[in-house]
């Protein structure tokens, strides 16, 4: 075990030298930087090699034999089709290659490593409870960082996590979890072909919060992740690709950030637009919400809105992004605004975006570039379904810096006195608010944990989405450290809410229960400037309602209600909804789980739909 950087990290590699040659077990205790040590290769015919992240390390002088190899073997657990192996409770990955009679005639050794702490420069977003994909190349720790997610998530966020562990990587081999994903549940996939149906079984068996899966690489799979995100359920996994332009017109994955189609326009649009008549536009909504590029243990880049940047590639504008890096001695994290000009994607023909040099596409770090850019934490004008389109958040000067180890829920401050928060009208009347320009970084947010009482958690949790606060809506009251009410439960004084004020916990009310007036109160805790559109100060005033029979939500939401009456209670099998948004459907799979049906979505966009049918006895 070594402590470095605030980071703890296990590796146990006494585990897997013991399986080694004793020549090769020697060669490598005698290592100086043995802790460095990413994997051991032995190759038939030749000289095993230690790989560390400067460069390979010869370890005998005698080449690999037959007898060296079947040393390891017998020492391991057993291949799978993947021909993948491990050792039982631990977190090491032994490869093989064979010849064409499926002897083995190679080994790679990877050493697996349990690092804890590595989560704090993605923290506060794996907090927030959106979908995070994880991108880089092999070997960067993309698994170490979704491992630590897992762990954090089950343990400190007391989330109901299960682990799809297809390799046993994540979760090491035998039947017993490493104890590096903490309380969360792992399940095992017998075979990798059915990977993507172990997934659609972990949501239908096992209701999980979070689901986190290693190396998503089929359209099987693809299409599992954007069923499981539609049902409400957080998803966090990886793929294989440096970037998000790499997976964007790779035709197998591009599915997890929307997918690319091509689109005719009409004369006058063509003109409007000064691009040609075929052009490329995103398909659908994107999987996942965040796509984080891992570029080392101690940098990693951020996209906060996948769909706004995926929309931004496509037309060959500037990409906004974060870069976020961890200084090795200190341990402090720090978040700053980059630029990168447009990707390079196949038969687009805007002006000079795909013909471009590819001078254009470097990484601009400048500060000088940016005026108006969201701080870390918060959103821009972009809106996901069911959100409020009016809202726009502008800030200036430096991001946030992140807090030297993440922020934990523990390190919420608890309140001296109970506090009052009414939200009765807009915190800010006209204009577009500008932070001060701020010369020194600033921590980031702190995790509120907030109990709502009479309030709706569905779009409590979608209004903390759309502003990038980080919150968790907890199910218990006393673990809450903030009560969130209408203002006519609050004037009747239950007794949960007389507890709240005797326990001096921060109370807030609202007058309605929409999704701008939560809004209004997160910004006003997280002291986030937000500008209020007209159409939202007219709904305030004339009191209109979610309710209203002509909202397109409702009434999709009213059709299910119906659906669900027919299948309980009129002995139907399935019933079919009409086709709807990627919001609405999620909101289905919810009410359909309540009732304890099964739903899966079918088709695709515009028309994919949800079908509702019974739970198999």
């Amino acid at each position: 075990m070594k402590q470095s950087m605030q980071h703890m990290i296990t590796d146990d590699l006494e585990a897997l030298l013991v399986t080694l040659p004793p020549a090769i077990h020697d060669a490598v205790n005698r290592l100086d930087n043995r802790s460095e040590l990413l994997e051991i290769v032995m190759d038939l015919g030749r000289l095993p090699e230690g790989r560390f992240p400067e460069g390979e390390v010869i370890l005998s002088t005698q080449p690999v034999t037959y007898t060296d190899l079947e040393y390891v073997v017998e020492r391991i657990g057993e291949f799978g089709d993947d021909n993948r192996a491990g050792i039982e409770r631990t977190l090491h990955r032994i490869s093989a290659l064979r010849n064409r009679k499926g002897k083995v005639v190679g080994l790679t050794c990877r050493i697996g490593r349990a690092v804890l702490g590595s989560i704090a420069l993605i923290r506060d977003i794996v907090e927030q409870g959106q979908s995070i994909l994880i991108l880089g190349r092999p070997g960067v720790g993309k698994t170490t960082l979704l491992r630590e997610i897992a762990r954090v998530l089950a343990d400190e966020a007391n989330k109901r996590v299960v682990v799809v562990d297809t390799s046993n990587e994540i979760a090491g081999d035998g039947d017993i979890p490493h104890p590096g994903i903490g309380r969360a549940r792992r399940m095992q996939v017998a075979r990798t072909a059915e990977q993507h149906a172990v997934m659609i079984e972990a949501v239908e068996n096992h209701m999980p919060e979070v689901i986190v899966i290693d190396e998503i690489g089929t359209e099987l799979e693809a299409a599992a992740a954007r069923t499981i995100a539609e049902r409400g359920v957080q998803l966090v996994a990886t793929a294989h690709g440096n970037s998000l332009g790499n997976l964007l017109v790779n035709p197998t994955l591009s599915d997890l950030v929307g997918g690319i189609q091509t689109v005719t326009l009409g004369d006058e649009e063509a003109r409007r637009r000064h691009t040609q008549k075929s052009i490329l536009e995103r398909k659908a909504p994107p999987t996942f919400d965040v796509v984080v590029e891992q570029q080392s243990w101690q940098e990693l880049v951020v996209h906060r809105d996948v769909a706004d940047t995926v929309d931004s590639m496509l037309r060959g504008q500037t990409i906004v992004a974060e870069e976020r890096t961890r200084d090795e001695e200190t341990g402090r994290v720090t978040a700053r605004r980059i630029s990168s000009g447009g990707m390079e994607v196949p038969t687009w023909g805007i002006e000079s975006f795909g013909t471009a040099s590819r001078s254009n596409n470097y990484i601009d770090r400048s500060e000088s570039n940016w005026s108006t850019v969201r701080r870390v934490g918060q959103q821009g004008s972009h809106s996901n379904g069911g959100g409020n389109g009016g809202e726009h958040l502008h800030a200036r000067g430096q991001v946030r810096a992140l807090a030297p180890t993440g922020t934990a829920p523990a390190d919420v401050k608890r309140h001296n006195a109970s506090g009052l928060i009414a939200v009765d009208h807009p915190l800010l009347d006209e204009g577009v608010y500008h932070s001060d320009n701020v010369k020194e970084q600033q921590p980031i947010l702190k995790t509120l944990r907030v109990y709502p009482f009479g309030v709706s958690r569905d779009r409590l949790a979608e209004s903390a989405r759309q502003l990038r606060v980080p919150i968790i809506v907890t199910n218990n009251q006393d673990d809450a450290d903030a009560i969130i009410t209408l203002k006519n439960y609050y004037r009747r004084q239950p007794e949960r809410l007389q507890q709240a004020e005797e326990e001096q916990k921060l109370i807030i009310i609202l007058k309605n229960n929409t999704i701008a007036q939560m809004q209004h109160a997160l910004a006003r805790i997280f002291d986030i400037p937000i500008e209020v559109s007209v159409d939202e100060n007219l709904e305030e005033a004339e009191g209109i309602h979610d309710s209203d029979s002509d909202d397109p939500t409702t009434k999709a939401l009213l059709e299910t209600e119906d659906a669900i009456h027919q299948v309980l209670n009129k002995d139907l099998l399935t019933a079919e909804l009409a086709p709807a948004n990627a919001y609405i459907r999620r909101l289905q799979h919810q009410m359909a789980t309540r009732y304890n049906l099964n739903s899966r979505s079918r088709g695709k966009e515009p028309n994919r739909r949800v079908k509702i049918f019974r739970s198999r006895d």
